[in-house]
């Protein structure tokens, strides 16, 4: 008689899965993260228009961005790194070897579920603890650096642009500018402005919106129309003031918006914004329901046809200016949407792991490469479904927490309707 397996039995196999998943993991963070990366920090650089400050402090600034993509990056690297191993385990009929032996792939998936439930927890970390600082700290290292030097890149003998301003300018001594060429342009009038000046002193006046002053001597200035070559006016003057503008500029990455709020504070606003709501909604009844008795007082008063027809049309008009739909707060919706994906990013690596289980059951050829393609696939819908329902959360008169949980939810039931089938099939 045989004995039956006890839990030290498949530590040799619980630790061969592991290392494989961490191993994989490894590789499909790396992927991620550099297309994060690509495409959020690496803009970030190009626009944080702070070109003069060093190395470290520029792999600083960056290192306090990356919690913004990286609860993103957890959810698909665990589902790629799962892919990858069941996909490998498969072509190498490894699993096959598995289940012959008389080990259940139950044990095979255990690894691999315990390893995505670890991962949630530490996305949620990193969306509700990790996030939230991050974006306090560069806000406040971001003010300070703006304080210590100016916008432009001021060297001697360059050219800077930003926006629609363009610099020219010669020799500089600290904030002291010579031979300065400014050219600027509105974008609503496309009036453009040429401004000459020997000589001028750039300053900063308001560290938190990013004003500058930009006081010049003697300075000459042409303005004309862009649409009409003929019209323009050139003055000069003693000395001039300008101000430039700069706070449309600064990337805005992180800041105090909702989605960088940790769950508590999301909670607080919300309680502040439903409260607005509510009495929105009571009033849109209250104003609908004197409408109506405008209208049942008219009826009730005999009233000629004419004075029905008016008060019917004023009512209507009244209900329909109002809308049909009840009020929704938008912050309130805005709020309760990014409180509910930090938890359905979270859960979504346990999600996501779980509809990579079916793939055990294929051989398939290049079962790694494969299986990393297949997670391409699966993490490129849930992403459009999250963006999408996510576009939805204003059109709706419920509360979004459903609506947000739907990417989660349809892939959790796909991934239990395919693990059902195989499991009658076998």
């Amino acid at each position: 008689m045989s004995e039956k397996p006890t839990r030290g039995s498949y530590s040799l196999l619980y630790r061969f899965i592991l290392r494989e998943f961490l191993q994989n993991f490894a590789v499909a963070f790396s992927f991620f993260f550099c297309i994060f990366f690509i495409n959020s920090i690496l803009l970030l650089v190009q626009r944080i228009l702070l070109k003069n400050i060093d190395m470290l402090t520029m792999l600083e600034m960056v290192s306090l961005s990356m919690p913004q993509f990286l609860i993103y990056t957890f959810p698909f690297a665990s589902l790629a790194s799962s892919s990858m191993v069941l996909g490998d385990l498969g072509s190498s009929n490894e699993l096959l070897a598995i289940r012959s032996s008389g080990i259940a792939s139950a044990r095979v998936y255990r690894p691999l579920i315990i390893s995505s439930i670890f991962l949630s927890f530490v996305t949620f970390f990193f969306a509700d603890v990790v996030l939230p600082w991050s974006s306090v700290v560069y806000e406040e290292r971001l003010a300070v650096l703006m304080q210590e030097m100016p916008t432009f890149e001021i060297e001697s003998n360059s050219v800077n642009t930003v926006g629609n301003i363009v610099l020219s300018n010669g020799e500089t001594d600290g904030n002291i500018i010579h031979d300065i060429v400014l050219l600027s342009e509105d974008e609503d009038t496309g009036e453009s402005r040429t401004v000459l000046s020997e000589r001028g002193t750039l300053e900063l006046i308001d560290s938190w919106n990013y004003i500058y002053s930009l006081e010049l001597e003697s300075p000459k200035i042409l303005i004309s129309d862009s649409d009409d070559i003929d019209s323009y006016g050139l003055s000069d003057a003693a000395s001039a003031v300008f101000f430039l503008d700069f706070s449309e500029q600064i990337p805005s990455l992180t800041s105090s918006a909702p989605v960088n709020l940790s769950s508590r504070d999301l909670l607080a606003g919300i309680r502040a914004r439903t409260e607005e709501e509510r009495e929105d909604i009571k009033l849109w009844h209250e104003r609908r329901e004197d409408a109506r008795l405008t209208l049942s007082d008219a009826l009730k008063s005999n009233s000629s046809l004419s004075v029905l027809q008016a008060a019917a049309v004023e009512a209507e008009s009244s209900i329909s200016a109002r809308g049909d739909k009840i009020p929704r707060n938008f912050y309130s919706q805005y709020y309760k949407a990014e409180l509910a994906k930090k938890f359905v990013l979270s859960a979504a690596c346990f999600c996501l792991t779980l509809i990579t289980l079916p793939l055990s059951m294929f051989r398939v050829k290049h079962g790694k490469l494969t299986g990393f393609a297949i997670s391409l696939l699966i993490a490129v819908a849930y992403w459009y479904m999250l963006f999408g329902v996510q576009l939805e959360i204003f059109n709706i008169s419920s509360s979004p927490y459903l609506l947000i949980a739907l990417p989660d939810l349809a892939i959790l039931f796909i991934a239990v309707m395919l693990i059902m089938r195989f499991r009658k099939a076998r």
